[in-house]
């Protein structure tokens, strides 16, 4: 071998050996660093996102709303619900609306999936999402609030905030049978009477009920009639 071919291959040797020293260096003063395991991103300011956008924020909208679709369950792990942290969520949620309030997709994920956390008390942020939300545009948002009722109800156990959530049901625009929601929300915090109001405004006021609509009102006046003369009977006879 020539002296030549000597120094040719004695300087793709020590090329091998810089990258090599250069990898086992990088692998040394980078090992202990771990990637970001938090589960719900820190929210960003409403000018920072709106600067991310570059004014394309339906694009940016689907990255988002994906990115917190997927929060938590990165990295090969899966997260229950319970460690998420849901005020983050809520403010998340919102921003978003920002970007498309029209879209469906976050109060689904609220309703169908976050909604289902282990930790009822964070079914809160959700539920007031979703009036955040759908009180913006009733007559094409009505449907989340009477998710918002079913969530107040049988999972807080809040007829407060049940009637809180169901008063804006009462628009021409929304079906009969979902306003007739609010009166069912009156009847189980025992206010009869309003309940009874309810649904004689919507007798009186709407054009062309659907006959089933119908019968259940009717059903509903008989039935919560009895129970309010069962109720005066009740305390006529315990008045001494």
């Amino acid at each position: 071998m020539t002296a030549a071919k000597l120094q040719k291959s004695s300087r793709h040797y020590l090329l091998l050996f810089a990258a090599l020293s250069m990898q086992l260096g990088y692998w040394y003063e980078t090992k202990d660093i771990e990637p970001d395991m938090g589960i719900v991103p820190d929210v960003p300011g409403r000018a920072a996102l709106h600067a991310l956008t570059f004014g394309d924020d339906e694009f940016f909208f689907r990255v988002f709303a994906f990115n917190i679709q997927n929060a938590g369950d990165t990295y090969g792990r899966f997260t229950a619900l319970r460690y998420y942290d849901f005020n983050k969520l809520y403010h998340w949620f919102n921003l978003l609306d920002e970007l498309d309030a029209r879209s469906n997709m976050i109060p689904s994920m609220a309703t169908y999936y976050f909604s289902q956390t282990q930790n009822t008390a964070d079914v809160r942020y959700v539920v007031d999402y979703l009036y955040t939300h759908s009180i913006r545009d009733v007559p094409h948002k009505w449907w989340w609030l009477i998710q918002a009722i079913y969530l107040s109800m049988h999972k807080l156990n809040d007829l407060d905030l049940a009637i809180k959530v169901a008063k804006p049901l009462q628009n021409d625009k929304v079906p009969v049978w979902a306003r007739e929601m609010t009166a069912v929300v009156y009847e189980k915090r025992g206010e009869m009477d309003d309940a009874m109001r309810i649904m004689e405004t919507i007798k009186d006021n709407v054009k062309d009920i659907p006959e089933a609509d119908l019968k259940y009102m009717t059903y509903f006046a008989k039935e919560r009639l009895k129970k309010m003369e069962t109720m005066q009977k009740s305390g006529a006879a315990q008045t001494p």
